[in-house]
């Protein structure tokens, strides 16, 4: 039997966060684990096929499409040479999709037309799969970006199997200044949104009224965005579908510090202290800080927006920066005032602070394997990988208590036994500095805890082998897929 995944990402190639690992990891765990075969289908990007060096071959011509007086055919494509375990289909549309970003452009700016292209692929997405006659046990929708699918899936087979899971339901893909009636939307569907939503229209909300059940990254924000929505249109849909929290796991080949062959140096459990220390020397060099054995090292790979609470961030730590307390190096991209703070903090302290905007993998190796801690300030975080890496780096997480984070870090401070990192208490500035300089001086002041802590943290399991089997259950449950 065959499952269907909907994404809009697949890392390596086409990712901006967390759901373009998640859609390379989890479709392949539960194939290769629990024999649920998976086709993905995302859009075709242009560019990134080409800075890769992908090819692709066409399967299937769909016909036109009218979506708010955009008139579009599209075609879809074989991912070829992708080397993963899943088959990956492409939505070409270059009206739509041949841009210089997956979401947003050059100034970090979401794209004007970003509930319109999530209506078009949604239709395509259903077309394709009717023309084709393919035969699915269960579609898997991700984000609002496939509400349009789930819709459209929905009123062609009412009997399939679907399961809808909320990475971040921060972005909920608006439609309230959108005409309903041209987004290629049946009458029956139009109606129901209509109906349901009142006046908050949303592509997660249709999503939603589309599925058969909802899981989110976590327990904990399952239960955080229940209470955020309750008595509202999405808090009814999420009571309906009695949305669940699933923590998901982390590629234990790529994020893995005894890999060789890379810009970081290998180590394991019982060389963890080592290995820090060299890492740390090679991340110094590599990103230009001074050498400094004694300076602690913050390392921040993330999109550095708003919800992650990047602003919290900068101001607690520049204060530090400036006494020459600590080192940060940061490597993800930001939202235009962010990314300007931190080149003019880079350019202050030059010798302190480096900043990277675009994601590189081999950098990134060495941030985890040569910080002493990572910070996570966020507002929201329904799960949070970047914590998740970091223990399995040794590196201590210093998190937000919220979501998934305060579901995967243990405070060491209130819990030596479990302890593997510090929960920020208030989403201040100050509670962000209080919490980083505690961990510091307590790393500090007691080195050999330091090193069993590190220990322990890599000893944890957070593999998608757990995540996997706890969404095969849901497969089951939902009748996709025989025990």
């Amino acid at each position: 039997m065959r499952c269907l995944y909907i994404t809009q990402e697949y890392a390596p190639y086409f990712v901006e966060g967390g759901l373009g690992v998640t859609s390379s990891t989890l479709p392949a765990a539960l194939q290769k684990e629990h024999g649920a075969e998976h086709d993905l289908v995302l859009p075709y990007y242009p560019w990134l096929l080409e800075r890769h060096g992908l090819d692709a071959e066409a399967v299937c011509e769909l016909p036109e499409v009218d979506i708010c007086g955009v008139r579009t055919a599209a075609t879809v494509l074989r991912l070829l040479g992708h080397d993963g375990l899943c088959d990956v289909y492409l939505i070409r549309a270059d009206t739509w999709y041949a841009r210089d970003g997956l979401y947003r452009d050059a100034s970090y700016t979401e794209f004007g037309d970003a509930v319109e292209r999530a209506a078009f692929f949604g239709r395509c997405v259903a077309e394709w799969v009717e023309a084709t006659g393919r035969d699915y046990a269960l579609v898997h929708g991700n984000d609002w970006q496939s509400g349009a699918a789930l819709a459209q899936l929905r009123d062609r087979n009412p009997e399939l199997p679907m399961l809808f899971s909320i990475h971040n339901a921060e972005y909920a893909g608006e439609l309230k200044d959108v005409p309903l009636d041209g987004l290629g939307f049946s009458e029956g569907t139009v109606r129901l949104l209509r109906e349901q939503a009142g006046d908050e229209p949303t592509m997660l909300l249709l999503g939603l009224l589309s599925a058969d059940a909802a899981v989110t990254c976590s327990p904990s924000y399952a239960r955080e965005l229940l209470a955020q929505a309750q008595g509202t249109p999405l808090g009814l849909a999420l009571e309906r579908l009695e949305v669940t929290g699933i923590i998901f796991g982390v590629d234990s080949d790529v994020w893995n510090p005894g890999a060789g062959e890379r810009i970081s140096i290998p180590f394991r459990g019982d060389t963890v202290n080592e290995g820090k220390r060299l890492n740390k020397q090679a991340l110094q060099r590599h990103v230009g800080l001074a050498e400094d054995e004694d300076v602690l090292v913050v390392g921040v790979c993330s999109r550095l927006v708003w919800e992650k609470g990047t602003d919290l961030l900068l101001a607690a730590l520049t204060p530090l920066l400036r006494k020459r307390q600590l080192q940060l190096v940061v490597v993800g991209p930001s939202a235009v005032e962010y990314h300007d703070a931190l080149v003019r903090l880079t350019e202050r302290l030059p010798r302190h602070v480096a900043y990277r905007p675009q994601f590189d993998q081999e950098t990134a190796w060495l941030v985890y394997a040569g910080s002493a801690m990572t910070v996570m300030p966020s507002r929201t975080e329904p799960c949070g990988l970047n914590q998740l890496i970091a223990l399995a780096y040794g590196t201590l997480p210093v998190v937000s208590s919220v979501g998934g984070l305060q579901d995967t870090v243990v405070d060491l401070r209130h819990d030596p036994v479990r302890g593997v990192g510090a929960l920020i208490p208030e989403h201040t500035p100050e509670a962000v500095r209080d919490t980083v300089l505690d961990v510091a001086l307590w790393m500090r002041d007691n080195p050999s805890e330091v090193s069993r802590i590190r220990r322990r943290a890599m000893a944890q399991d957070w593999s998608w082998t757990r995540t996997a089997q706890e969404y095969h259950g849901l497969y089951v449950k939902l009748g996709g897929l025989a025990r």
